[in-house]
């Protein structure tokens, strides 16, 4: 009995929009979408196309069956998470709308992803480098420091900056970016803070690695397991922990590199800032977040209009609720901006949600706790570790409510 003959080629072979699709979505994976947004924008590019396409989205990869017709194709696409790039996020936004509102064919979508992908960096290194120092500076205001905080803090940041971009470039290198930006600035930290009066130790080294903190990527976690995405935000949140750790682990040796300068530095008490401060601080902190994430120049007025919102109603919160549940309604309130500037201006919402919630990220009550642990306070790390969990809660709730109040009209 003869075996029968394999399909020929012609008939096996998946058509170009799959491979388009697989394509797309390994740009999106690129730049961190979420796992809820991930599928639902692959599914509806698939329906555009004529595919009958099913998605499982992980961080660092994602499954993909598609069929059209009596055929059916299975594939594992392997694709890691790449940096944040807020422009090209944006680009594939509006390039994902137009295909699915039918205003460009797929070979059209298929030259677009590719260009975009291949377009060079819009800032320099240099102005990177700077604009971490920039970025970094106000939040030693948000934590309680003054201007010998924020000077101090934008050198240290600068470092960082630089740090990321010379271990960065390398592939086999990247990995050691947190710890050694961690030994870093517990190290320098603890120096500053010897050498000058009036400084935080703790206020330095949480607001000079706050912009490599993770806050966002804890919030995304907990939003991929509010919406039923367990695998995915179980994951992102073991991403999230072991960052945390990194980082924690490069505080602890830092300062212990510092040895005998740890306790007179740790007698310094920060000099806060007025409150009219406030509006121009939290300017150059938008304009640095666009060049850290690397947003287009016209979004600034938006950034700064989403941190002025997440600031003032985390503290009009407060007031009202205390601080915990204050986060939540700064939350809402950005969540609710973003939103409406989403429908109106058909952008994604995470290029106001991100530089925003960098006002509002738990991160630094997370790396405090860490540090506590590190240092055999137990009791306290575990409550400063359990309230950052409670405010990354109180964070997703409003985001939630925010997102249920007002639906965004995009893909992603």
């Amino acid at each position: 009995m003869s075996l029968p003959e394999p399909p020929s080629p012609s008939t096996s072979a998946p058509p170009p929009e799959v491979a388009f699709c697989l394509e797309l979505g390994r740009a999106f994976q690129a730049y961190g979408i979420p796992a809820h947004r991930f599928e639902d924008a692959l599914s509806r590019v698939c329906a555009r196309l004529g595919l009958d396409g099913q998605f499982f989205g992980l961080p660092t990869a994602f499954f993909a069956s598609l069929g059209q017709g009596e055929h059916h194709w299975t594939f594992i696409q392997r694709s890691p998470a790449g940096e944040t790039n807020l422009e090209k996020l944006s680009d594939l936004q509006e390039m994902t709308d137009a295909l699915i509102d039918g205003r460009m064919d797929a070979p059209e979508a298929r030259d677009r992803v590719r260009a975009i992908l291949s377009a060079p960096d819009r800032w320099g290194a240099l102005l990177t480098v700077l604009c971490f120092g920039l970025g970094s500076a106000p939040a030693a205001m948000f934590f309680g420091g003054g201007w010998r905080e924020m000077a101090l803090t934008a050198l240290l940041g600068a470092g960082v900056g630089l740090t990321v971009t010379l271990l960065g470039r390398r592939a086999g290198l990247a990995r050691l970016v947190h710890p050694v930006a961690g030994v870093l600035v517990g190290f320098l930290a603890v120096a500053a803070a010897w050498r000058f009066p009036h400084v935080s130790p703790q206020v330095l080294t949480v607001a000079g690695l706050i912009v490599l903190v993770p806050g966002l990527r804890l919030v995304v976690s907990m939003n991929e397991l509010a919406t039923g995405n367990l695998v995915a935000g179980t994951a992102r949140l073991v991403d999230t922990a072991m960052t945390f750790l990194s980082l924690g682990f490069g505080v602890a040796l830092g300062q212990r590199l510092a040895g005998p300068l740890v306790d007179r530095a740790l007698q310094g008490t920060p000099l806060p800032l007025p409150a009219w401060t406030a509006p121009p601080v939290l300017l150059v902190a938008a304009a640095a977040l666009v060049v850290i994430f690397k947003a287009r120049p016209r979004d600034l007025p938006a950034i700064f209009a989403a941190c002025v919102l997440a600031f003032y109603g985390a503290r009009q919160g407060a007031v009202l609720l205390g601080p915990q549940f204050g986060v939540g309604l700064g939350a809402f309130a950005l969540g609710l901006g973003s939103n409406i500037y989403t429908r109106f201006r058909r952008r994604p919402s995470i290029v106001t949600l991100l530089p925003g919630l960098m006002v509002l990220v738990p991160g630094g009550l997370g790396l405090k706790g860490l540090e506590f642990i590190i240092q055999k306070q137990l009791v306290m790390g575990l409550d400063t570790a359990f309230q950052a969990l409670f405010v990354a809660i109180a964070l997703l709730t409003g985001l939630l409510l925010a997102q249920a109040a007002v639906q965004p009209r995009t893909a992603l």
